[in-house]
């Protein structure tokens, strides 16, 4: 039997429903209850356009991370109603990726910390509990997502990781930032995306070989 999983955005009054396609929901209901239905998946929100670059300078020394789009609302990328950065730049060439705009590393835009952090945390992603950073792959810029989380994490934001590496092979690089990340994140949902196991994937995940780890950030 198909496990679905019925998502209320109780500040717009949104349904979600995770675990059925667009075509199997019109079979069951047959447009009689509710209007339309739009598919959405982990990583690509509806109606949210990338950021435009912009032309600037930031100094050679200034944490910095390059993004993708940055997007509100979403009940679909950890706990509750969260507000999600999207970093660019991936080679994990994960087949079936539902994110290929965001593998380019020369793509997306140059942010400074602060810029991110005020991004994500707008006034209009009100009600939040809390942020999402996934990818691209964030690991692939571990200098810039460690500081982000530290700036979250300072604002006292519960912070969901995404990444398509485990947690093991995290724990295996050599650099220093990458394990600082690890101690600011909540929750790490880590592995490839394997399309041949994307049904019944269960909240959250692309595939069921992710993983949904609690991390407890200390910090």
């Amino acid at each position: 039997m198909k496990e679905l999983t019925f998502i209320i955005d109780t500040a717009t009054g949104a349904l979600t429903v995770e675990g059925l396609s667009v075509s199997e929901w019109d079979a069951q209901q047959g447009g009689k209850l509710m209007t339309k239905p739009v598919r959405v998946d982990c990583a690509r929100p509806v109606n949210v356009p990338p950021l435009v670059a912009q032309t600037k300078h930031l100094p050679a020394d200034e944490p910095r991370l390059r993004v993708h789009r940055v997007y509100h609302g979403s009940v679909v990328e950890g706990f509750g109603r969260r507000s999600v950065l999207q970093v660019q730049g991936c080679n994990l060439a994960c087949a079936g990726c539902n994110s290929v705009s965001t593998h380019a590393f020369n793509g997306g835009v140059l942010l400074s910390i602060g810029e991110a952090a005020e991004l994500l945390l707008d006034p209009t992603g009100e009600p939040r509990d809390g942020v999402t950073v996934l990818g691209g792959e964030p690991f692939l810029q571990p200098d810039g997502l460690a500081a982000l989380l530290r700036e979250l994490k300072s604002r006292r934001q519960h912070i969901t990781l995404y990444s398509g590496f485990t947690l093991e092979e995290l724990r295996a690089r050599s650099e220093s930032s990458v394990h600082l990340a690890l101690t600011f994140a909540d929750v790490l949902i880590d592995g490839r995306y394997v399309a041949a196991k994307s049904t019944n994937a269960k909240e959250w995940r692309g595939s069921s070989n992710q993983r949904i780890v609690h991390l407890n950030a200390k910090v």
